[in-house]
């Protein structure tokens, strides 16, 4: 390839990365104008009271978002809900611009405007939309990008940061036979990003615990206990965090404040309130990735990341399906957000996996077969149902 041939095909690659985040930015920007949970969540940011931070903890325990929108607020002086809008399209953007350098990472050669156009899908998918069954897009089948609630947005790039580096790290300890133990470095950054992460919404948390617990435990049975080392370095890096999150819990559940009075064992009672088969509004929301593990499996290129991802999931599932709040919160799903993070790790990873199946430069000249059209159209069914998803949200004016 000539210079002149490199270079266009770098500026092109730039041209749809800065198209994605243009466009990203906006979606994230315009549903923060309409979405349901935003109006509380405003007035919380202009109540913070930054003179007292114990206080404002015990009163807003995942204050993240809050401040962030607070500082736009003072800096700007323009209304709330734009500040809002701001913070939430960057947020969102962060998610798109981390994943995009993950992927570019994996598959340098992979032409850089094919990956930004399918993070920006990515990005914007949602649960097939099937009007006879699921007359609400959300509602009932939730989505892998959720527009309506600013502190899941918050938190999203830290979820998705942290999955990265620690798949990555648990990996290379792994091709060392255990002999490297996870970095000083990275372990110190993991932490902070989980401490991070539980302000600005502990969901990512609750399934991260145990999804790496459960990971290291499988290990200790394949690789015959070698792993151990590696597992109690891990359980270093979540200790602050956790707690964070037991501080968290006491302030939610144990503060007297009435809005919630405790947590439940109430299996389906929650997921089943907006559907009328759970199986199905799953099935709608997870077609693409069930189909790319499938297809992974039968090319036998299913990784430790993409089990670890799928890991989250089930525990987010788990949570979802088994336990509810009690008290006022009862029918408000928080029991849902880990599982909706979990769905965007299975979606990552399997859009990952079918640029690297189907378009890396590795697979020239390999038939691609049955399978690339059948998950190029049930990917396509997923985005056109997202693009649904943004119009209900953001032209009809639907609050979820």
């Amino acid at each position: 390839m000539s210079d002149k041939q490199s270079n266009y095909k770098a500026s092109a690659g730039w041209l749809f990365v800065i198209m994605g985040v243009v466009v990203l930015f906006t979606c994230g920007f315009l549903t923060a104008l309409v979405g349901i949970d935003y109006e509380p969540h405003e007035i919380i940011a202009l109540s913070l009271d930054l003179s007292n931070p114990v206080e404002m903890f015990k009163q807003h325990p995942e204050p993240l978002w809050h401040l962030m929108t607070l500082g736009v607020y003072k800096l700007t002086h323009l209304r709330i809900e734009i500040c809002a809008g701001i913070v939430s399209g960057l947020l969102v953007d962060a998610v798109y611009l981390i994943g995009y350098a993950a992927v570019r990472k994996k598959m340098p050669a992979l032409h850089g405007a094919v990956i930004a156009v399918f993070c920006t899908v990515l990005n914007m998918a949602a649960a097939i939309y099937v009007p006879w069954f699921n007359k609400e897009p959300y509602l009932g089948q939730s989505s892998p990008n959720v527009w309506h609630n600013p502190t899941t947005i918050a938190v999203k790039p830290f979820a998705l940061l942290i999955f990265l580096m620690v798949a990555a790290e648990i990996i290379r300890c792994k091709e060392s036979d255990f002999e490297e133990g996870i970095s000083a470095l990275k372990g110190i950054l993991i932490s902070i990003l989980l401490i991070f992460s539980c302000l600005a919404k502990p969901s990512f948390v609750q399934i991260f615990y145990p999804a790496i617990f459960t990971l290291m435990v499988i290990w200790l049975f394949v690789y015959r206990g070698k792993n151990l080392k590696m597992a109690l370095q891990l359980l270093l890096v979540c200790v602050p965090s956790l707690i964070v999150m037991i501080l968290q819990f006491v302030a939610a559940f144990m503060s007297g404040s009435g809005e919630g009075g405790g947590i439940t064992f109430a299996p389906l009672q929650v997921a089943g309130l907006r559907t009328n088969s759970i199986a199905i509004s799953m099935l709608l929301v997870t077609a693409f990735p069930l189909l790319m593990l499938i297809l992974t499996i039968i090319r036998k290129k299913m990784g430790w990341s993409e089990i670890f991802a799928w890991i989250l999931f089930l525990w987010g599932t788990t949570w979802r399906l088994l336990l509810a709040e009690t008290g006022e919160r009862a029918a408000h799903g928080n029991f849902s957000w880990g599982y909706v993070l979990g769905l965007y790790m299975i979606w990552f990873v399997s859009v990952r996996s079918y640029l690297e199946l189907y378009f890396n430069d590795e697979m020239t000249g390999t038939k691609r077969g049955v399978g690339f059209y059948i998950a190029s159209v049930v990917l396509a069914l997923h985005f056109l149902s997202g693009l649904y998803y943004l119009f209900y949200l953001i032209v009809l004016g639907h609050g979820m």
